[in-house]
């Protein structure tokens, strides 16, 4: 409406401001996204009309229709993980082999796994195991998710490991996931290292403030003598895991990676699904087929209306008039290419609140003419990738929205820790890689 960029700037400032204060106040996430886009809208290049009733539903709708069936059956895995007491049994048995304090450990190591593996929607499975672990351990939620989520940035972003968003710069800088393969390692390193200390911190803290389990405690309906057996209740999620990896390797000629991998994920979970059949017959029979259809698979479509509300606004801000001057302005910085290159990268990632997104705006704009400056191709290419990760998940971030709504949380309740973990360190091992490629990747 506004394409004054100094005007789009301030609307595009004010509706951010907006959306952290109603958020930090308790307001819904979802209402406080349709309230903040309302005032963003002015500093869009388009008609508040447009902004209001094409933009931002637009956005709810692309986002709801790619998610809607890994949402649907992720609710429904949750709900008969739960019902059943296969959550219980492996919450239980997992207390007793690494102790309460320890519990994390393990929702760390299924998110290692599924990173690994590729599976980009990895908290949808990994808050399964998270809930009861954390019930049984008597730890906040925040705890559970902060272990599922923290570590993935120094793994999926830092360690050579193959996977998609690895293999996006090697067709723009003709590089391969191994190259400057000792600068990833310790970027990696160092992140991984801030995450355990943290986590440890964490559980401590909670441990010395009295902070129990802060979720919803379940009463089953079977009591603890009959509930399934730790191997039995386990092999539904290594269904997941095991199908979801094998998934990963398929393909299909008519869909983007996007779509089409998020759908195998759904698959996976159905999977899952099937399996709670099979071996969990008997309880799931006295569950009721119809509740399990009526409160299992709608279990989590509030959570995917906010979060596509969350996305549809940065939509609307990424249509602003300010954000192609401000990326244009950090490019033409007159330093060390390396620091422009974080720096715009980091921007970017501030302002599509989605790091793959972030780097694919950046590689085909800037790639070559960085190269052409004379930095290492592979040194560059690691920054640029655990760079997505600094500022792409800031409060508005439909990644947020996402994390903190699986987990039953608001940012009032802990978007501080998921700050820590998925900004803080993230710039932090971003600054270590780049002051690495400045000393031992010099320009030339």
């Amino acid at each position: 409406m506004f394409t004054n960029v100094w005007v789009s700037a301030l609307f595009v400032i004010a509706a951010i401001v907006l959306f952290i204060i109603l958020c930090y106040r308790g307001v819904h996430t979802g209402i406080a996204a349709v309230i903040s886009m309302l005032v963003g809208a002015f500093g869009s290049s388009e008609d508040y009309y447009t902004s209001v009733f094409v933009t931002f539903p637009s956005g709810v709708a692309s986002l709801v229709q790619l998610m809607f069936f890994v949402f649907t059956m992720s609710g429904l895995l949750g709900f008969l993980m739960q019902e059943t007491g296969c959550s219980m049994a492996v919450g239980n048995k997992m207390i007793k082999l690494l102790g309460t304090d320890r519990a994390w450990v393990a929702i760390t190591l299924t998110s290692v796994i599924l990173t690994l593996a590729g599976v980009g929607t990895f908290i949808f499975v990994v808050v399964v195991v998270a809930a009861p672990l954390m019930q049984a351990a008597n730890l906040p939620r925040k705890v559970g998710m902060i272990a599922a989520q923290g570590i993935a940035p120094a793994i999926n972003f830092c360690m050579p490991v193959a996977n998609v968003p690895g293999s996006l710069p090697n067709m723009f800088l003709g590089t391969s996931i191994y190259d400057a393969m000792g600068l990833s390692i310790a970027t990696g390193c160092v992140g991984i290292l801030l995450f355990v200390f943290y986590q440890i911190r964490l559980v401590k803290k909670a441990r010395e403030n009295g902070e129990g389990y802060d979720g919803e405690h379940v009463e089953l309906e079977i009591n603890e003598d009959d509930l399934p057996g730790f191997g039995k209740s386990l092999v539904p999620l290594i269904t997941v895991v095991i199908t979801s990896i094998i998934f990963s390797n398929i393909t299909y000629m008519n869909t983007t990676y996007d779509t089409w991998a998020t759908q195998l994920v759904a698959l996976a979970q159905l999977c899952g699904v099937i399996m709670i059949f099979i071996l969990c017959w008997t309880q799931c029979k006295k569950i009721g087929i119809v509740r399990i259809l009526s409160e299992g698979c709608t279990s989590m479509w509030p959570f995917l209306v906010m979060m596509g509300c969350v996305y549809g606004f940065g939509q609307v801000v990424t249509k602003c008039a300010a954000v192609e001057p401000i990326q244009n302005a950090v490019l033409e910085l007159n330093i060390n290419p390396y620091i422009t290159a974080m720096i715009s990268v980091a921007v970017i990632a501030a302002l599509c609140t989605d790091g793959i997104s972030a780097m694919m705006v950046w590689l085909p704009m800037f790639g070559q003419t960085y190269v052409d400056m004379g930095v290492n191709p592979g040194a560059l290419r690691r920054l640029l990738l655990c760079t997505t990760q600094t500022f792409d998940s800031l409060p508005h971030a439909q990644s947020v929205a996402n994390t903190l709504g699986v987990f039953g949380l608001t940012h009032k309740d802990a978007y501080k820790e998921l700050f820590i973990t998925t900004v803080l360190f993230p710039t932090l091992f971003s600054i270590f890689c780049c002051i690495c490629c400045i000393i031992f990747y010099g320009v030339g």
